[in-house]
């Protein structure tokens, strides 16, 4: 008996493709999926941001120290409290606070009190003016302290992390 292919005339054609109904079934489930996920994500991306900015500010009050000590001369951070921007004397470039990141309090030598502009100075013998600033944002207060006598720089944590 030869071989007969079966009939397709009462067939329907399948498709290797979607449905719209799952197509739409699909987006549903990853729009519903990133609306809880990237809140979470930018929130955490804004903390870092943050305490990128806070390293930046003590990697910045750090050399300072450390070019006043091996220069034996005077070296100061320049800080605007209302801008949140800083420099160090004798470098070109400027460093400034994350967004969302304020200063609270700050206890410096004051340039101009009016405008809230003061520096934070380190000595060649090891010493500084000694200063404080409260920082806060999304990861609570942060207060980066310098000490008077060894001119440490230091933050500690005040409030959520």
């Amino acid at each position: 008996m030869p071989y007969r292919k079966p009939k397709t005339e009462n067939r329907k054609p399948s498709s290797g493709g979607f449905t719209l109904l799952e197509l739409v079934a699909v987006l549903a489930l990853m729009s519903l999926l990133l609306g809880l996920v990237l809140p979470g994500m930018y929130r955490s991306w804004m903390r870092e941001r943050e305490r990128a900015s806070l390293r930046q500010l003590t990697v910045s009050l750090k050399a300072a120290r450390s070019a006043a000590a091996t220069q034996h001369r005077r070296v100061r951070v320049f800080v605007n409290v209302k801008s949140g921007r800083y420099r160090v004397e004798g470098l070109t470039g400027t460093g400034e606070l994350a967004p969302g990141v304020g200063i609270k309090d700050a206890h410096l030598v004051w340039q101009d009190m009016e405008k809230r502009q003061g520096f934070i100075a380190f000595y060649g013998d090891g010493t500084s003016s000694g200063g404080k600033l409260a920082l806060t944002g999304l990861t609570g207060e942060q207060i980066l302290e310098v000490e008077i006598i060894t001119g440490k720089v230091s933050i500690r944590t005040e409030g959520k992390t």
